[in-house]
């Protein structure tokens, strides 16, 4: 018998001993309701006999008559200012008359003063309509009172005027009457109902009562019966519960607080092949667990509920439950302690869960396969990335030197058409790597002033030969006012508008293609720009026009199909929304499209520099102003040829290194100006020889490194800079934006020699007074003071001290400290890489440069002006 049955038993049993209990009561619970109910009886017949004193001892009559009287006393006073004035009239006014009518009037007053210093009125004059009436009442006797109180020459002037208040007043007072009577009888009726009311509940208790009575005893008889079915009912629900217990699936263990098995539910007996004979009596940690998980944490977390159950920590358990066979299983429990029969006991709920973790496993195996692919996907972009830019590059770049050899017309056009494919080519792949972008969520937005009318110029040049290929004409305009200059990324919606116009050069043969910008009215410098790219081409049916927006998705896949990945018009939607504007198409098949984007666009303060556009023509060597020495590490020949020809075309001096190795080592012995790194390698890709290159102390350790890659995957670019390289050059090489990359390396410094140890031209000392430079040195040398003393003692590793080290960088370029600039760029390098060494040598370096830089600037400042030194 289950512990709960037992305690069910003695509920039971106690509820049967209430109907004696309640044979007993019942006599003084009859009393006590008779008690209760006299004492209500005759509380009320105590009010009903004050509300009728209350009525004897009123003095409502009374001031009813006070109340007629105000009426009366006024119709004579009135009566007596008509009289006097007729008396005036016939010129038989007398003194008498005049003092009648003075009487009459403070009769009158008296009336009204009445009600105000009498507390018998108190209540009548908490009325909102008694006393606004009384108040005007009151204002006008203050009226008359001058008139009353003067001599008798002036109130017989008056009299009119005394007529006229008289006149005025006469409805309010005629009012103040009617309301004050009102009022008491209302006050009377409400006496009356109140002892109506009071007699009628009287009689009402006294009928309840009697009810009451009645009802007494056939609700204890019914009292009775009512326990004894719910007994009954208790005794059948026990029997449901041991029900639900013993055919419930989860197995259901009973323990004292020693652990010995006390019930044993069948659910148990087949979770765990025992019958309930054999486990009952038994330690249940021994009997379930088997020996070998005893520092298991679930065997441990169960042992610890048992010593020591916290209130409310009923987490479930997970655990290995051991089989009378010894096999074992994934269990999930959970421990409840209760009360039984006096004592404490503990409930176990305990099921297997072996298919569930099956389940489980195969999810886990399934979610790794699928991020395995992702993987490979990404791999595989990466890998194919790679091997489509290389040759890419030869072939772009092939073509660019090309253009500076004589070329007649006809094999112009031959390399027109060449460089177009590659073109074309190199496109398709960016499709694919800016979709990467955008699912690596790396796609970022940049924030310069541009002119629009730029940006279009330079769509309508790239896709001019194409359209005129098609037979189209091509061009764009302003519809109302120009918005420009704007601020935002000109590249990408430079994109956006190449794909639209490209997609509309392909779809229209013999047509016409034009672009309209219009800014939407106002004068705030934030405005919603409409680009409209409209053409006469085949149009798009209805039920097209959401599906072309989609990644991969071609209106046709036919052979006779315009070409593309399907990919142009999906990343021109993500693009344009990442610039917080939207894009949709309007068309009718036959009749042409019209694609629209709207752009939230800023207005600039400034226009942006004029760039002098790169024409496709021969170059030819000529010496800069700057020459560069180059070290361009690649082990492409292709590759490294092309490169060489590119820029010794720009008059820069190569050096050639076939791999990272080498690279180091040419880099370790030579200064160069810059250092042009492939990525990709053998023996020592350009990333690990980047990072030997910024770690050593090597005559090139400080220069820039251009990292030059196929790799154009987001996070592959920004670990590329983790590792030291300054920029990042992709393939296929753009041959505008290595001439940029060589042009601002020859204007940042140009020459071969080291940097100096202090510039004073750099220091622009020219704004600034003698008093306010000196102070910046002084600063600057007592920052350096510290800094040297932290990196002499060892500290270079601590936060802090990194963070002085970018500071003091950032200052020593400012003040024309060059040499220690670049000494201290490296230690900042040097750190990243966590090498102890690398950054205790990098350390060791910057202390003698800031002795010389401490040196020159105190020199320095000695000759600007008589004093004694910084420092």
């Amino acid at each position: 018998m289950w512990d709960f049955e037992i305690a069910t038993k003695r509920r039971d049993a106690a509820r049967r001993g209430r109907p004696r209990l309640v044979r007993l009561l019942r006599p003084g619970l009859v009393v006590l309701v008779l008690g209760l109910a006299l004492a209500v009886i005759a509380g009320m017949s105590v009010g009903v006999m004050g509300q009728m004193r209350a009525l004897r001892t009123a003095a409502s009559d009374n001031l009813q008559w006070t109340l007629a009287q105000v009426d009366t006393e006024f119709l004579r006073y009135h009566h007596a200012i008509e009289e006097a004035r007729v008396n005036s009239m016939l010129g038989a006014l007398t003194a008498a008359d005049l003092a009648e009518l003075r009487t009459r009037f403070d009769i009158f007053y008296s009336r009204i003063d009445t009600f105000r210093a009498t507390g018998t009125y108190a209540k009548l004059r908490d009325d909102p309509e008694f006393s606004r009436a009384f108040a005007d009442t009151g204002a006008a006797l203050a009226q008359m009172m001058p008139l009353i109180d003067a001599p008798d020459d002036q109130l017989a002037a008056g009299l009119v005027a005394l007529d006229t208040e008289a006149e005025a007043v006469a409805q309010t007072v005629r009012s103040l009457s009617l309301i004050g009577l009102a009022e008491f009888a209302r006050q009377s009726d409400a006496g009356r109902v109140a002892i109506t009311t009071m007699l009628m509940r009287l009689g009402g208790v006294a009928s309840v009562l009697f009810v009451a009575i009645s009802l007494l005893a056939v609700s204890l008889l019914r009292l009775y019966r009512l326990s004894e079915t719910r007994a009954a009912e208790r005794a059948a629900t026990a029997t449901r519960m041991r029900t639900v217990i013993e055919t419930s699936l989860d197995g259901i263990i009973v323990c004292d607080r020693t652990g010995r098995i006390i019930e044993f539910s069948p659910a148990a007996e087949t979770i765990f092949g025992r019958t309930a004979a054999e486990a009952k009596g038994r330690d249940m940690l021994g009997l379930i667990l088997p020996p070998e998980a005893g520092m298991a944490p679930g065997s441990l977390a169960l042992a610890a509920e048992l010593r020591n159950p916290l209130p409310g920590a009923h987490d479930r358990i997970y655990l290995d439950g051991r089989r009378r066979d010894g096999s074992t299983f994934p269990a999930e429990a959970s421990l409840r302690p209760a009360d039984a029969g006096g004592g404490r006991i503990f409930v176990l709920f305990i099921r297997d869960i072996s298919a569930l973790k099956e389940a489980e496993a195969a999810l886990t195996e399934a979610r790794d396969r699928a991020v395995a692919g992702e993987k490979a996907k990404a791999d595989f972009v990466a890998v194919m990335s790679h091997e489509m830019r290389t040759p890419l590059n030869g072939l772009l770049g092939s073509i660019s030197l090309l253009r500076d050899t004589g070329l007649d017309a006809r094999q112009r056009r031959y390399v027109d058409t060449v460089e177009l494919s590659g073109r074309l080519l190199s496109g398709l792949v960016n499709d694919v790597l800016d979709l990467s972008k955008f699912e690596a969520g790396m796609m970022t937005l940049a924030r310069a002033p541009f002119l629009l009318s730029r940006v279009l110029e330079d769509v309508v040049a790239n896709q001019r030969e194409l359209a005129r290929a098609h037979g189209n004409r091509l061009g764009w305009s302003w519809c109302g006012p120009a918005f420009e200059p704007c601020i935002g990324d000109a590249a990408k919606l430079r994109q956006v508008l190449l794909n639209l116009v490209n997609n509309a050069t392909k779809f229209t043969t013999d047509g016409e293609i034009r672009i309209e910008v219009e800014a939407s009215p106002g004068t705030d410098a934030l405005r919603e720009v409409e680009f409209r790219v409209i053409d006469t081409g085949t149009g798009i049916g209805e039920a097209d026009q959401e599906r072309i927006f989609r990644d991969f998705e071609m209106l046709d896949s036919s052979y006779g199909r315009q070409g593309g990945t399907g990919l142009g018009l999906g990343i021109a939607r993500r693009l344009v929304e990442l610039m917080g504007g939207e894009i949709g198409v309007e068309s009718t098949p036959g009749e042409g499209s019209l694609f629209w984007l709207r752009l939230p666009l800023e207005r600039a303060e400034a226009a942006p520099p004029e760039a002098r556009a790169l024409r496709s023509r021969p170059r030819r060597r000529r010496a800069p102003v700057h020459p560069l020495s180059v070290l361009v590490v690649e082990d492409n020949e292709i590759n490294r040829t092309l490169l060489r020809e590119m820029i010794e075309a720009e008059g820069h001096a190569v050096t050639e290194a076939v791999n990272g190795r080498e690279g180091v080592e040419r880099a370790a012995s030579t200064r160069f100006d810059l250092i042009l790194m492939d990525v990709s390698m053998p023996v020592l890709d350009g990333r690990d020889a980047t990072r030997e290159i910024r770690a050593g102390a090597g005559a090139s350790r400080d220069v820039p490194i251009i990292g030059v890659t196929a790799h154009a995957l987001p996070e592959e670019l920004a670990a590329f800079r983790e590792v030291g390289m300054t920029e990042i050059l992709k393939k296929p090489i753009d041959r505008p934006e290595l001439v940029r990359l060589l042009a601002g390396t020859a204007q940042a410094g140009g020459a071969t020699a080291p940097a100096p140890v202090f510039d004073p031209e750099r220091c622009g000392a020219g704004p600034l007074s003698a008093a306010t430079l000196r102070g910046l040195f002084e600063r600057f040398v007592a920052q350096g003071d510290a800094l040297a003393a932290d990196l002499a003692a060892g500290a270079a590793g601590r936060e802090e001290v990194l963070a002085a080290v970018h500071r003091c960088a950032g200052s020593a370029g400012a003040l024309g400290a060059l040499r220690l600039q670049m000494r201290l760029q490296a230690l900042e390098t040097a750190a990243k890489r966590d090498g102890a060494a690398s950054l205790a040598a990098a350390a060791a370096a910057v202390l003698p440069v800031w002795t010389e830089t401490r040196a020159a600037i105190t020199d320095w400042l000695a000759a600007q002006r008589p004093g004694p030194p910084a420092g």
